[in-house]
Formats: structure tokens, C-alpha cells, sequence
């Protein structure tokens, strides 16, 4: 076994280590103003190795990666303003990345790769914050963001996975959720609460399925997938709501689709375009002004 000394950042330092061992852990601890951390942990068929990095504080930057390794953690806590953090995951299983801001400003980017079994968490309180993860070629592989404040923003692209799952939950005014999920057995479950909201879930392969469900003012959902057995449901309460699905076969083929739609409120429209064999669609509108419209 090799190992190299473990990394600590210390009080208003910035300071950078890699890793390349098993087992290893990495602490890294910040307060103060413009500092910078890195670490990284990188070794074949490595596992049980931890990063954990703490900024409190204005104006900070921190990064962490981790590659070829399983059963490893990347844990990430910024209390501040304008802070951000870069997070990457490449290749190997059961691993995990949890981050949480507090602050104005955060930004949090998270890249897991090539893996299996992996779990990313981002937690945010503020405003303008944003929040990107991106899983490519993995299998079973879960995504969790959670938002609460002004104008925020979150994204989720698993490309490539099966059998994946995309949590988003937003509570503020003007938040944006994208999902984008490509091959079988995909889950995506959006839910927002308060003003301007917009969700959007775009998937492709077959037994997929997605949940949206919002409550609020002029919030927008709109949902797209394509192949066998996908499901669709849309809960909005508020006004001048809107609900768009779309379900297709791949190349003309494909079928079995469902779509559920309930609306409360007033001036909501409900569009339904589903096109196969043995579709179903069930909207559900109460209220004065609603719209609907199911094409079969």
C-alpha cells in the first residue's frame, strides 16, 4: 500500500494536496476571505477513502475529485457568500458526494462518471444560488438537489445510465429544474413551491417515469419522453398554470403511455400529445377558465 501525507488547509490558508492512496483522508478547513482548497484522491481499486472540506466565510473556492476508487465519500460545507465548489467522481462504485451551501451567490458543479451505485446530494439555502450534476455511463446512480430561496436554478443530466433516479426540490420564486435522462428504468421526481417556478424533464428509452408537482403562481411543467411505459403525472395549484407531456414511440413504435394532469385553480391549461397504442390520459381540473387539450 502507498499513501501520502494527508492534506489539512488551515485558517485563512489556501492549500492543495493530491492524494493517491487507499484509505486515505483528506481534511481541509477554511475561515476567512478569497481562499482556495483542492484535493484529490486518485489510485486503482481504492476504497473507503473520505475528502472533506469545510469553508466559512466570503470569496471561496474548493474543489475536490476522486478517481477509480468505491465505497468513497466527498463531503463539501460552505457557509458564506459567493462561495463555489467543483466536485468529480470518475470510475468505480458505491460512492457519494454531499454538499451544502448557506449564503448568496453558491454555485456547486458535480460530475460523476463511468460509475456505479453512486449518490450525489446538494443541499443550498440563499438566493441565486445554482446547482449542475452531471452523471454519464452509470448504472443505478442517484441524483438529489435541494434549493430554498431566490432565483434558483438546478440541473440534472444522467446521459447514457440505467436504472437512475433525479430528486430536485425548490422553495423560492423563479426557480428553473431541469432533468434530462437517457436510457431504460429512469426515475425523475421535481417539486417546487412558490413563484415563477419552470420544471423540465426530458427522457428517452423505455419504463421511464416522472413526477412533477408544484404549487404556486405561473408555474410552467413540461414533460417529453419517448418509448414503451412512461408515466407522467402533473400536480399544480395557483393560476395561469401550465402543463405540457408529450409521449412517443421511438421510430413510430411504442406505446402503453400514461399521463395524469390535476389542476387547481385558475386560467390553467393542461396539453396532452401522445402517440402509440394503448394510450391513456386523465386530467383533472378545478377551478374557473381551465383548457384542455388531449391528442390521441
Amino acid at each position: 500500500m502507498k499513501s501520502t501525507p494527508i492534506a489539512v488547509a488551515a485558517l485563512l490558508l489556501g492549500f492543495s494536496a493530491a492524494v493517491s492512496a487507499s484509505d486515505n483522508n483528506t481534511t481541509q478547513y477554511q475561515n476567512g476571505s478569497g481562499n482556495t482548497a483542492n484535493a484529490e484522491q486518485a489510485y486503482p481499486s481504492t476504497s473507503g477513502s473520505t475528502i472533506e472540506q469545510k469553508q466559512r466565510g466570503d470569496y471561496n473556492v474548493i474543489d475536490a475529485q476522486q478517481r477509480d476508487e468505491s465505497d468513497s465519500q466527498i463531503r463539501q460545507v460552505q457557509d458564506g457568500a459567493l462561495n463555489k465548489a467543483g466536485v468529480l467522481q470518475q470510475g468505480g462504485s458505491n460512492n457519494s458526494i454531499e454538499v451544502y451551501q448557506t449564503g448568496l451567490n453558491n454555485e456547486v458543479v458535480a460530475t460523476e462518471s463511468v460509475s456505479y451505485g453512486d449518490t450525489a446530494k446538494v443541499a443550498q439555502r440563499g438566493y441565486s444560488n445554482s446547482a449542475e450534476i452531471d452523471q454519464v455511463g452509470g448504472v443505478g446512480n442517484t441524483v438529489a438537489i435541494q434549493q430554498r430561496g431566490l432565483s434558483n436554478s438546478a440541473k440534472t443530466t444522467q446521459n447514457a445510465s440505467y436504472g437512475s433516479r433525479g430528486l430536485t426540490s425548490q422553495d423560492g420564486s423563479g426557480n428553473d429544474s431541469r432533468i434530462f435522462q437517457s436510457g431504460p428504468v429512469q426515475l425523475a421526481d421535481v417539486s417546487q413551491r412558490g413563484d415563477f417556478n419552470n420544471a423540465t424533464v426530458d427522457q428517452q428509452g423505455n419504463y421511464q417515469a416522472a413526477d412533477i408537482d408544484q404549487s404556486g403562481f405561473s408555474n410552467d411543467a413540461t414533460i417529453a419522453q419517448v418509448d414503451w411505459y412512461n408515466s407522467a403525472v402533473v400536480t399544480q395549484d395557483g393560476f395561469f398554470n401550465r402543463a405540457i407531456i408529450s409521449q412517443s414511440g421511438a421510430y413510430g413504435l411504442g406505446g402503453s403511455h400514461l399521463s395524469v394532469v390535476s389542476q387547481s385553480g385558475t386560467l390553467n391549461d393542461a396539453v396532452i400529445i401522445q402517440a402509440g397504442y394503448g394510450e391513456s390520459s386523465v386530467v383533472t381540473q378545478i377551478g374557473s377558465g381551465n383548457t384542455t387539450n388531449i391528442t390521441q
